[in-house]
């Protein structure tokens, strides 16, 4: 606004330029009077010269002395302000800005921002002016105070100036800010007011004026100008979504621009959030911003947002406008700092964008292949056909990366073509759809959609179909919509929009024509009285990529061009590929040559050529008229497959000599479907050109019906045949030369009957004439030749349809009647008794079985022999009789047997005998079993012999046989192996026997049973038998045997018993008298049978000794052991409280030990060691026959010393040790026979022992206690445990280990009479603790600072005398752990301090040091470092370089020491708070050296911490007396926070604290750090900052502190106290502050301390 003042004095003014205007306005004289004109005298001119130059002078000093600063405040006043560009950052710029005062300074970004500022200053008057801003320069909005800039300098000349400033913008009011920013980013424009004052020098002279400038700038209206340049969706997003990024442009109309770091909006579509996106590093500028927006869609699982998100997905693919919008949620700086008025700010912001694909819409379908159709067209609809596809596949792509699977997919779809244009539409209703987004392929279906015609285009679609029928590919075009459902990474959506336009090709049908059509079947059905009706099938095959269903389509069937029916296709459905279709034809061959040369060839099986061609009424579809019509295809009717008359049968009847007349019969067979009736016949019968017959006969009043798809046999007809012997015979003979038979057999029978036809031969009767030969045989085969050529004519009726049918047929086989066979001559019987007289008969084997008192079955296995020159069959109808030396035994059935010409007849063959006289029966079995051989008589009246074909009956037969006999089965029988596998329930031992038995007789025997009695030595050793006992003829037989060996009871049967045993057990067989004792049949003992088998006595049957001698112990375990090495090394005692032995006897039954004695030697590697000699010990035998026994006293005698220790090294060291035992046994056996001596038993055998293991490799230490010293060690007294995992037992006498640390050797450990037995072993030992002393010095230290430390035990040759254990206990390692104890050596200090030493930095410390140990020390080195842990952090306070004498400690004790001197390392500051501190505490850490175990003891040195040690400060401040600061020691360990309080605030006034601590002098003593230190804080802000981590020093090697309350074992480093001024920092290693209310407390973890002790 211009001042109101400037603006009054400038209206009476004329003009505003020059000096001249101004001297208008405030000149007072009057214009002279007008009387002539003053200029015209000469007087004017120098009056007004003066006047004028007096005037100039006037108003110049005016304006320059008076009126210079309301002209410079007009000026400021009419002033504007352009701004052209304002950077608001939040980062201090790299030039020097105005300093505004240190105490105001903030790095807020809340309160603070850096604002790069460039305008232009316009109407600032004509002078040019220098222009001072008296800053800051507050900042309105609204009248509200905003903040305050800084201003530079600036130049204004010929009304404008530039001001540009790098100024930090101070906030006064944020939250206000928050909302001016609001209106900032909203608003069109928005106004600042600038107030303050400015100096504007200008014409030498300076004025102070006001600023108060409203400035206009343009705001950032809403971002009202956003697009999209680019939409991204590459991925899927692991956390689930998708990946977006979107290439934004954003336009801001205004000159500020923002830092706004990282920005986060959320994105949203008619209310759905769809995720956030954010940009990093943005700066909102003047004009395009380019932001690259990220982030994630979210998954929507809500059926009402999925369907958003996929209209707006539709709306993008199609190329219109998606309208998003973003809202901001947050913004972040660089520094991951959040301003928070402007992230407010941000979050009003709404950004609406419209999303749209700026090339239009998505070309994501490229191709689509039909696939194979389906068509299927309706008369009620022709230009509606129904289509169905099931693979449709398309080509598509999306310009998305993220995964997506389209499940279904429904499209409006246009057909075109260039010439036609759209002719018809297809709508495709939802179907399910499969997709691959790798290989760009989607799938679906279309199932029973209709392709309509558009209206007005029939035409075009019929060149359609006419295109399809015709051609071999055809294109066309595909244009349409698409919408799918598809399953995305953020749920399923339908996705519409789709739009493509693609052009695709089918296969055509060609017509029909692309490969042959094929007849192939041909069915008669039926007829009427105009045609015959044929189903006719038809292999057609369709090439085109889709199916047609057409309706009944009707072509006409054509011969050589002339019309010979019709053929109709009903509902045809042309499937792709081949087709198997049935044409309905109407078949008239009566009307032309051409149709009856067809059905006559058909008939015959030949071929003819066929046609069928479309015609304009070939179908009733409008759509497919001209297309079918169009259609001719040429094919072949092919003949009859199959002739119609299959065979035919010749029957001979008794009077057909007499009457010449054969009877015939054919067999008829009808291929149709249709019924077949012939009315009359009339044919000629000829082979080979010779007349058969003729048959002539008219059959209508019984016609000859055939059943559709039946074999019909024909009446008997009547047929004329030459029936003379001569020409029968020259028939027969010619069918068997063309049967390619043999006809000399026949040659020779013909000419014994006296009969010569053409082209027999002279052929005389032998054997080999008649092998194999059957005359019936002959004839029937020979007849199977017959086969007669026919010319037939017959009338033919098919339902109504009646013609005459004349057709010949060749090779008609002709089936011969047996009949023909009664013309043979047959061979007289003289010839046939002569040769049976002739015969020879003889019996191979006979195997008696199931025998009975009155009967026994036969396998009767032989020969008969000289039976003549032809084959026969030799049946037996009656049974044979069978006689010895004169006596009937019985008689047998015999089968038929087969004879072979000059061979005779080889039979096996089952017989059944009846005994008809027992006694009889007794002696001769009696005698074939004892004798070496005996003969048959067979006697038979009634055999027949079948020869030739023909049969002879009532033959008489005689015959004598010699047969071998069993004699005695002298040596015979041998037993090949045998058993006692248990006891027998009837007594004794079951015994089993593998018998081979070698039978020297023709006569085999298979017995239900056999009994034989066993003798030794005249000693009844039981019975043996066998059920079933078969005994093989002329041939051995295995017969497995089962009996027992009885109890004996007297002791000289119990020594030949004894002597079979031992000879077994040995090795040696025993021989045995075997005799009979019974033969049994199925019902029981046969009395002839067992009365027979009682003669026979068999010696000497061996009973065989084993293959092997038998290992009767394989194996023995000792299950535990003692050895005691206490008397002598090579000798220890041992013994066993359980040795089992297994026993393995050869048999089964039950063998218990009762007692037994040992020889044994035991050994290792394979090498004798030692030896033992057990004495007689009682034993038991369990079940399992195991064998347990003991022993304990026996000497180990040790034979090979070396093989021994190594043995002892190994137990000791593995799991378990194997080692032999080998010796004899004697040992009484307990039977079931009675008890047998067993001696001398050998076993070898290797044998396992659980070993120590190294004792697991582990020891425990029980317990600990320092108990003495010597100059050499320091004596402990330890307890130990181990586990032996083994059952021996061990006694050593003395032994020591030595003792390692990780360190080195730390001593040795002594026992006394150790004694080691399973389990769990606890020894008391003494640990001399002695050796390196870095390696002491450690484990001291550890031991009393609680730590942990793991040591070695290990042996050495020297841990025993007991030569035979040295190598064994040098292999023990062994590790344990030691624990150390809470020993809090320092009772307490007392620390006297003056002033004069305060101020040189020494102190005087008073220790009282306690004594946990069972023993005295003496304290006689310290060097230590005294620490305080209070608020501020961990200060050293002093050390300790040395004591001034010894402190000597009694065992359990506590002594004061004399005064040590303190070296103070804290400065005077750091003090004062620590002195004043109640209930103070110190930690402490020193180097040690003390001798423990009292005058003459051990002298180590070690490493020794303790915190929280109670202390008490006495200060002698001279005027204002001693006083006693802090609490009495009082072994309290809490502290308070290091601030001056308590009775320091008592003592001082307040006011006075200030001055005392500020003017004491600060000390910089050795070690310390003060508080001015550089590294007290990084930052020269005067601003509070948080305090580092504060750590006292640390040391390694210590694993646990002391037993401070407060400590822990964390080794993280955490502090948490924070300071108003600054904190020293030291650089030891971490330490953890915990910090309560109340309390501070400092734990410096065991890590730590460890470290120092190692540095130490």
């Amino acid at each position: 606004m211009q001042d109101a003042y400037y603006e009054q004095g400038r209206a009476p003014s004329t003009t505003t330029d020059g000096d001249n205007g101004y001297m208008e306005e405030y000149s007072e004289k009057p214009p002279p009077p007008e009387r002539r004109p003053l200029y015209k005298k000469k007087k004017f001119w120098l009056i007004c010269g003066i006047v004028t130059a007096i005037i100039i002078i006037v108003v110049v000093c005016l304006m320059i002395f008076v009126f210079f600063p309301m002209i410079a405040q007009s000026l400021m006043n009419q002033a504007g302000i352009d701004v052209n560009s304002a950077a608001i950052t939040f980062s201090p710029p790299s030039t020097d800005v105005a300093k505004r005062d240190a105490t105001a300074a903030t790095n807020d970004p809340s309160k603070l921002f850096y604002m790069d500022m460039s305008s232009a200053m316009k109407n600032t008057g004509p002078f040019s002016a220098t222009i001072s801003f008296h800053n800051p320069i507050n900042v309105y909005y609204n009248d509200t105070l905003l903040g305050n800039v800084t201003l530079p300098d600036a130049k204004i000349s010929a009304g404008k100036g530039d001001l540009n400033a790098q100024t930090p913008f101070l906030i006064q009011d944020a939250d206000y800010f928050g909302s001016f920013s609001k209106d900032m980013l909203a608003s069109e424009t928005f106004y600042w007011q600038l107030k303050g004052s400015a100096d504007i020098t200008a014409l030498g002279r300076t004025a102070t004026v006001n600023l108060d400038k409203k400035v206009a700038i343009a705001g950032m209206n809403g971002f009202q100008q956003v697009t999209i340049q680019s939409f991204e969706l590459p991925s899927d997003a692991p956390q689930g979504g998708i990946n977006v990024a979107l290439g934004t442009i954003l336009t801001s109309p205004s000159p500020v621009s923002v830092e706004m770091g990282t920005i986060v909006m959320q994105m949203l579509y008619q209310g759905v959030s769809l995720g956030t996106i954010s940009a990093d590093n943005v700066t909102l500028q003047q004009g395009d911003n380019h932001i690259n927006l990220k982030g994630v869609l979210v998954p929507q699982t809500d059926a009402n947002s999925l369907a958003k998100v996929g209209d707006m997905f539709t709306a993008y693919v199609s190329g219109n406008v998606a309208l998003t919008s973003a809202i901001g949620t947050s913004t972040v700086l660089s520094n991951n700092v959040t301003v928070p008025w402007l992230n407010s700010a941000f979050q009003t912001v709404q950004l609406n964008v419209g999303l749209q694909n700026i090339g239009g819409p998505l070309n994501m379908i490229h191709a689509v292949n039909m696939g194979y159709l389906d068509l299927a067209f309706d008369s009620s609809s022709p230009y509606a056909p129904t289509l169905s596809a099931p693979a449709v596949m398309a080509d598509f792509s999306i310009p998305f990366g993220f995964s997506l699977a389209i499940h279904q997919v429904t499209q409006n779809l246009t057909l075109y073509t260039n010439s036609t244009g759209n002719f018809s539409q297809l709508v495709v209703p939802w179907s399910p759809s499969q997709s691959n987004q790798q290989s760009g392929k989607l799938q679906f279906g279309i199932n029973q959609a209709q392709l309509v015609a558009m209206d007005g285009m029939d035409d075009a679609f019929n060149d359609y179909t006419y295109a399809l029928t015709a051609s071999d590919m055809y294109t066309f075009g595909v244009r349409g919509s698409a919408i799918t459902q598809t399953t995305t990474p953020i749920g399923n959506i339908t996705l519409g929009g789709v739009l493509f336009d693609v052009p695709t090709r089918l296969h055509g049908l060609q017509f029909l024509n692309s490969e042959a059509t094929v007849i192939t079947s041909v069915d008669m059905t039926g007829g009427t009285s105009d045609a015959l009706q044929l189903a006719i099938g038809v292999q057609m095959t369709n090439p085109a990529d889709f199916a047609m269903s057409i309706g009944d389509v009707t072509f006409n069937m054509q011969s050589d061009g002339t019309d010979v029916g019709t053929a109709t296709l009903k509902n045809l459905t042309l499937e792709r590929g081949t087709n198997n279709v049935v044409a309905m034809a109407q078949f008239d061959p009566r009307s032309s040559d051409q149709g009856q040369e067809m059905l006559t060839s058909f008939v015959q099986g030949q071929n003819s050529p066929a046609s069928i061609s479309g015609y304009d009424q070939s179908t009733p579809i409008a759509s497919l008229a001209n297309a079918l019509a169009a259609i001719t295809i040429d094919t072949t009717l092919p003949g009859l497959p199959n002739t119609l008359i299959q065979s035919g049968m010749l029957f001979v009847p008794n009077d057909a000599i007499d009457t010449s007349t054969v009877l015939v019969s054919v067999i008829l067979a009808n291929p149709f479907t249709a019924s077949l009736k012939i009315t009359d016949i009339q044919s000629s019968a000829t082979y080979n050109g010779m007349p058969v017959g003729n048959i002539n006969e008219d059959i209508s009043s019984n016609p000859f019906a055939i059943g559709g798809h039946a074999n019909a046999s024909s009446p008997q007809l009547h047929m004329s045949m030459n029936m003379e012997p001569a020409a029968v015979a020259l028939l027969m003979r010619d069918l068997a030369v063309d049967a390619n038979m043999d006809t000399k057999a026949l040659d020779a029978l013909l000419g014994m009957g006296g009969l010569h036809v053409q082209g027999q031969q002279d052929v005389q009767p032998s054997a080999d004439i008649f092998q194999g030969f059957n005359i019936s045989s002959f004839v029937m085969d020979a007849m199977k030749a017959l086969k007669v050529d026919l010319n037939m004519a017959s009338t033919l009726v098919v339902g109504e349809y009646e013609d005459k049918l004349a057709f010949s047929q060749s090779k008609v086989q002709i089936n011969a009647d047996p009949s023909v066979t009664g013309l043979i001559p047959i061979v007289g019987q003289p010839i046939v008794q002569a040769i049976v007289n002739g015969a020879t008969l003889g019996f191979d084997t006979l195997v008696l079985s199931n025998p009975t008192d009155n009967s026994a079955n036969v396998q009767m296995v032989g020969s008969i022999t000289g039976t003549g020159p032809m084959d026969a069959t030799i049946s037996f109808p009656s049974p044979l009789t069978i006689r010895w030396q004169g006596k009937q035994l019985g008689t047998a059935s015999m089968p038929p047997v087969q004879a072979q010409a000059d061979k005779g007849a080889q039979f096996n063959v089952p017989s059944s005998f009846s005994i008809t006289d027992q006694d009889a029966m007794e002696q001769f079995a009696a005698f074939m079993i004892n004798n070496e051989e005996f003969e048959w008589e067979i006697i038979s009246n009634d055999v027949s012999v079948n020869a030739l074909g023909f049969t002879f009956n009532n033959i008489a037969m005689q015959k004598f046989v010699t047969i071998k006999g069993c004699n005695g089965f002298k040596g015979d029988v041998t037993i090949q192996s045998f058993d006692l596998p248990s006891n027998d329930p009837a007594g004794g031992i079951t015994l089993t026997a593998k018998t081979q038995i070698q039978n020297p007789s023709q006569v085999g025997f298979s017995l239900s049973s056999v009994q034989f009695d066993s003798y030794y030595n005249d000693v009844y050793v039981g019975p043996l038998g066998a059920s079933p006992a078969s005994f093989s003829p002329l041939a051995s037989s295995g017969v497995d045997m089962q009996g027992r060996m009885v109890p004996q009871s007297s002791e000289s049967d119990m020594q030949a018993i004894t002597e079979v045993f031992d000879n077994y057990l040995s090795g040696k067989s025993s021989a045995l008298t075997v005799k009979g004792a019974a033969a049994g049949g199925p019902n029981g003992q046969v009395g002839w049978l067992t009365n027979a088998f009682k003669t026979l006595s068999i010696d000497n049957v061996i009973l065989p000794g084993p293959s092997q001698l038998p290992n009767l112990i394989p194996s023995i375990t000792m299950n535990n052991m003692q050895l005691d090495f206490t008397k002598d090394a090579w000798a220890p005692t041992s013994g066993s409280t359980s040795v089992q032995a297994k026993l393995q006897s050869p048999f089964g039954f039950p063998l218990g030990v009762s007692q037994l004695s040992m020889e044994v030697d035991a050994s290792a590697g394979g090498q004798k060691m030692a030896h033992l000699s057990i004495p007689t010990e009682q034993a038991s035998t369990d079940s399992s026959n195991t064998v347990t026994t003991a022993f304990s006293n026996v000497p180990f005698e040790v034979s090979a010393h070396e093989v021994f220790a190594g043995f002892l090294a190994a137990l000791a060291q593995s799991a378990s040790g194997s080692f032999g035992l080998a010796g004899t046994t004697n040992a009484i056996a307990t039977t079931a026979i009675g008890n047998i001596p067993l001696n001398n038993i050998k076993f070898d055998v290797t044998t396992s022992l659980g070993g120590l293991n190294n004792f697991d490799g582990k020891t425990t230490i029980d317990s600990m206690s320092v108990s003495g010293g010597t100059s050499e060690y320091t004596l402990v007294s330890t307890t130990v445990s181990f586990n032996n995992p083994s059952q021996v037992s061990i006694s050593m006498g003395d032994v020591n280990f030595n003792a390692k640390s990780s360190v080195g050797d730390v001593g040795q450990v002594f026992f006394k009479n150790m004694a080691v037995v399973p389990g769990n072993n606890q020894f008391s030992g003494e640990f001399h603790l002695f050796g390196d002393a870095g390696a002491v010095g450690q484990l001291f230290s550890d031991y009393m600072t609680n730590a942990q430390v793991g040591l070695t035990i290990y042996g050495t040759q020297q841990s025993t005398t007991v030569e035979s254990l040295q190598t064994a206990l040098s292999t023990i390692h062994l590790e344990t752990t030691m624990q150390g104890i809470n020993s809090n050596l320092i009772a307490s200090v007392k620390v006297s301090v003056s002033i004069v030493q305060l101020l040189s930095g020494s102190a005087t410390g008073i220790v009282t040091l306690n004594n946990p140990l069972a023993t005295d020390y003496s304290l006689t080195q310290v060097k230590a470092d005294v620490f305080y842990a209070g608020g501020n952090g961990t200060i050293k306070v002093g050390h300790v370089d040395s004591i001034p004498e010894p402190c000597h400690v009694s065992a359990g004790s506590s002594t004061t020491c004399s005064p040590w001197t303190v070296t103070m390392d804290a400065s005077i500051p750091e003090l004062l708070p620590i002195v004043m501190t109640p209930h103070l505490t110190m930690n402490m850490q020193q180097n040690i050296t003390s001798v423990v175990g009292g005058d003459g003891g051990y002298e180590t040195s070690f490493y020794y911490f303790q915190d929280n040690v109670p202390t008490e400060i006495d200060a002698d401040l001279g005027p204002l007396g001693k006083l006693p600061l802090g609490s009495p020691v009082n072994g309290t360990n809490s502290t308070t926070n290091g601030t001056i309080s308590g009775n320091m605030t008592s003592l001082f006034p307040t006011s006075l604290l200030p001055n005392i601590t500020s003017g004491l002098p600060t000390i910089s003593l050795p070690g310390a750090k003060s508080s001015s230190s550089p590294s007290a804080s990084s930052s020269s802000s005067s601003s509070p900052t948080p305090a580092p981590a504060s750590a006292s020093m640390s040391l390694p090697g210590s694993s646990k502190s002391s037993d401070a309350p407060s400590s822990t074992t964390s080794s993280s480093t955490t502090t948490t106290t924070t300071t108003t001024t600054t904190t020293t920092t030291t650089t030891t290693s971490s330490t953890t502050t915990t910090t309560t209310t109340t309390t501070t407390t400092t734990t410096t973890t065991s890590d730590d301390k460890a470290k120092a002790k190692a540095t130490n």
